[in-house]
């Protein structure tokens, strides 16, 4: 038993620390990337809403350095690119723990709404704060809001305007500003690029210091 134990702790120690020490994503990929395709010169495309954005300016920098690290070349003033690559972002609320003294998660004319430890619900869930349910002032509860930060990345052929690549990840975090995670989502999106067609993997990347 005392052994058993010793294990369990250190078992959970590891996954914390692992945790702690790692960036994981969702990454999905869908295309059409020829097999022979030698030519990867290409130009940044950019919205009307891009154009005059400091923020996504930042973010594009890095899209170029990674791009760069995968063998793409960004073409110079006067030449003409064998691809355009356009990149849109977001934040929104994924999910939220709340964590309470009582169980199970149910709801009485009484004690109204009331949840059990740890319980985790989306803004799609009923028991979300804008359903006609509400939780007692009386309860002593925290709440962990989760922040969904998603990426996609447009890759296509320039003459034609025919999409080759879309790539598109997401990653769950407690903190809401996406610019810490955009270097991590951008090299997660390129890790093993074009890989399987239709394919959704997971993606570790450590932590930089």
């Amino acid at each position: 038993m005392k052994s058993f134990l010793s294990w369990t702790i250190f078992f959970i120690s590891t996954l914390l620390t692992g945790c702690a020490s790692t960036f994981t994503s969702q990454v999905s990929v869908f295309h059409e990337w020829p097999g022979n395709k030698q030519a990867t010169s290409y130009i940044v495309e950019r919205s009307p809403s891009q154009e005059n954005n400091p923020e996504y300016k930042l973010y594009e920098e890095e899209l170029r350095q990674q791009l760069g690290l995968h063998g793409f070349q960004e073409v110079t003033a006067g030449m003409t690119p064998a691809l355009k690559i356009g990149m849109q972002y977001g934040t929104s609320l994924g999910e939220i723990q709340v964590s309470a003294p009582w169980a199970p998660a149910m709801y009485d004319p009484f004690w109204q709404m009331h949840f059990s430890r740890g319980y985790r619900f989306s803004p799609y869930s009923p028991y979300y704060f804008g359903s006609p349910y509400y939780m007692s002032r009386n309860l002593d509860f925290s709440v962990r809001r989760y922040y969904l930060h998603q990426l996609e990345i447009n890759i296509s052929d320039f003459q034609s305007g025919k999409k080759l690549a879309d790539i598109k990840v997401s990653t769950e975090q407690l903190s809401q500003q996406i610019t810490e995670q955009m270097p991590y989502l951008i090299e997660s999106a390129l890790q093993g690029f074009p890989g399987i067609n239709g394919s959704t993997r997971t993606i570790e990347l450590p932590l930089k210091k």
